[in-house]
C-alpha cells in the first residue's frame, strides 16, 4: 500500500525541496560579499537564475531595494525577475488579490507585503508550504528587518510589472 501523489503536487514538493537545499547551501554564503556581474548563474534544481534581477538598475528606494533582493538572495526562490519559482510570483503582485492556503483572498498592498517578509508563515499563498522562507533567510531576518530594508524591498517589488 503505497501513497499516491499528483504529478503536479510531486513536482511542487521536489521543487520545494530543491528550493530548500539551494537556501540552505546560500545561508552558508558569504552574506557580506558583495554580487559582481561576473557571477552568472546560482543553479536551482534545473534551472538557472541570475545573480542580479534582470533589466537597468533602479534609482532610489527601489534600487536600493533590487540590491538587497540579491544580498539577501530573494532572488533564488522568487526568480530573477521576480517570476516566482519555489516562492511566488512577485511580478504584478503589488496591488493584485491574492490567494491564501486557506481559501481567503487578501489585497497585496505594503501591509501584506510588509506582513510577509517580516513574518512569512502569517498568511501562506496556496500551492506553497509553510516554513520554506523561514528556513531560507535563517540568521538574515535581524538583517531584512533592519533600518528601512523592508520599505527598500517593497519600493522593488513595486517595480516588478
Amino acid at each position: 500500500m503505497g501513497i499516491r501523489v499528483g504529478w503536479t503536487r510531486f513536482v511542487m514538493i521536489v521543487a520545494g525541496l530543491v528550493g530548500v537545499v539551494a537556501l540552505v547551501a546560500a545561508c552558508g554564503a558569504n552574506t557580506n560579499a558583495t554580487p559582481t556581474p561576473d557571477i552568472l548563474a546560482q543553479p536551482v534544481g534545473t534551472l538557472f537564475v541570475e545573480a542580479t534581477p534582470a533589466g537597468t538598475p533602479l534609482a532610489g528606494e527601489a534600487g536600493e531595494g533590487q540590491k538587497l533582493f540579491v544580498q539577501f538572495h530573494c532572488n533564488t526562490c522568487h526568480g530573477n525577475t521576480g517570476q516566482g519559482g519555489v516562492g511566488p510570483k512577485l511580478q504584478g503582485l503589488f496591488g493584485s488579490q491574492v490567494t491564501l492556503d486557506n481559501g481567503q483572498t487578501v489585497t497585496a498592498d505594503e501591509a501584506y507585503i510588509h506582513e510577509s517578509i517580516a513574518d512569512p508563515d502569517a498568511k501562506i499563498v496556496k500551492g506553497y508550504s509553510k516554513g520554506i522562507m523561514a528556513s531560507g533567510v535563517g540568521g538574515e531576518e535581524d538583517q531584512i528587518q533592519a533600518d528601512d530594508n523592508i520599505a527598500k524591498l517593497i519600493a522593488f517589488i513595486k517595480t516588478l510589472k
